[in-house]
């Protein structure tokens, strides 16, 4: 079972950060700890200029009282049973915020927007697991209750089906297995011309077994798993599944992908960063 007792809220106190904080405060055990932190520049390096009007140093000590008043101001609504700690760090904020995670062993990063330059970035610097929430999402729960997890059968993916049944576990959910069919359009034009007879068919029932073979022994009998197969695009299909089975989670392993290759293909992450509406937990396979 998957232990959230550690937990890092990165926040810039934006109204995006904010509507996940408490998302942030639920996940987190009540004997855990949640990590408030929040990344500051050091303002004048680029622009050496102010300082010839001020005193640089008092003027940077301003601010970082404004940015303690802020924290003391956001976090006192919080459960007082759960413990948070407060962290400001200085420097890049993807790159201070994935070294905290790692120094801290935290169990998972909440990061406040699904469409954000910074939390893709973390995502690619951290192997921590990282909850995007979408500032436009309206938490109906306290927990999760329907998980819907994608993958693509490869060995990596299933440590990823693994963490999805703990959190399953834990979250007393529903779990959604889906694999999507890739297909291209030339693919889906033969297809409909009733070329490669039988062949989606085959291939939906081949999918399905795999799902089937994914599911724990102890969980093959539970009406809560439910296995879905799709064709076309990964990143839309994940999109349009979720919406028709209102997730109020989806879980999606991560790959590392040169310059080049993402310039031109894409990754299905980036795309359901912009897209998806529901929270997207990613995990780096």
């Amino acid at each position: 079972m998957v232990e959230l007792k550690k937990i890092l809220f990165p926040t810039d106190f934006s109204a995006n950060s904010t509507h996940a904080l408490l998302q942030a405060q639920r996940l987190t055990r009540f004997d855990g700890e949640l990590i408030v932190q929040h990344v500051v520049s050091n303002y004048f390096d680029r622009h050496p200029h102010w300082t010839t009007i001020f005193d640089v140093h008092e003027l940077q000590k301003h601010m970082d009282f404004f940015i303690e008043e802020e924290m003391a101001r956001t976090l006192p609504a919080l459960d007082g049973s759960l413990r948070i700690r407060r962290v400001i760090s200085k420097g890049k904020p993807a790159e201070e915020i994935a070294a905290l995670a790692e120094r801290e062993v935290v169990d998972m990063i909440v990061m406040g927007s699904a469409k954000g330059v910074v939390t893709n970035k973390v995502i690619r610097m951290t192997n921590r697991p990282v909850l995007a929430i979408s500032g436009s999402l309206d938490l109906l729960h306290d927990r999760p209750r329907r998980i819907l997890v994608a993958t693509d059968f490869s060995d990596h993916s299933k440590k990823i089906v693994r963490y999805a049944f703990e959190l399953k576990e834990t979250f007393g959910a529903s779990i959604y297995l889906l694999y999507v069919i890739e297909t291209t359009k030339a693919i889906e034009f033969a297809l409909k011309q009733g070329h490669l007879l039988n062949a989606q068919e085959r291939m939906k029932e081949w999918a399905l077994n795999q799902l089937v073979n994914l599911i724990p022994d102890e969980a093959m009998t539970d009406s809560r798993v439910v296995t879905i197969v799709e064709a076309g695009s990964p990143s839309e299909m994940i999109v349009r599944v979720a919406d028709e089975i209102g997730a109020d989670l989806t879980i999606l392993g991560t790959h590392e992908y040169g310059v080049v290759q993402r310039h031109l293909l894409g990754t299905t992450t980036d795309k359901l960063l912009s897209t998806l509406a529901t929270p997207l937990l990613t995990v780096k396979l």
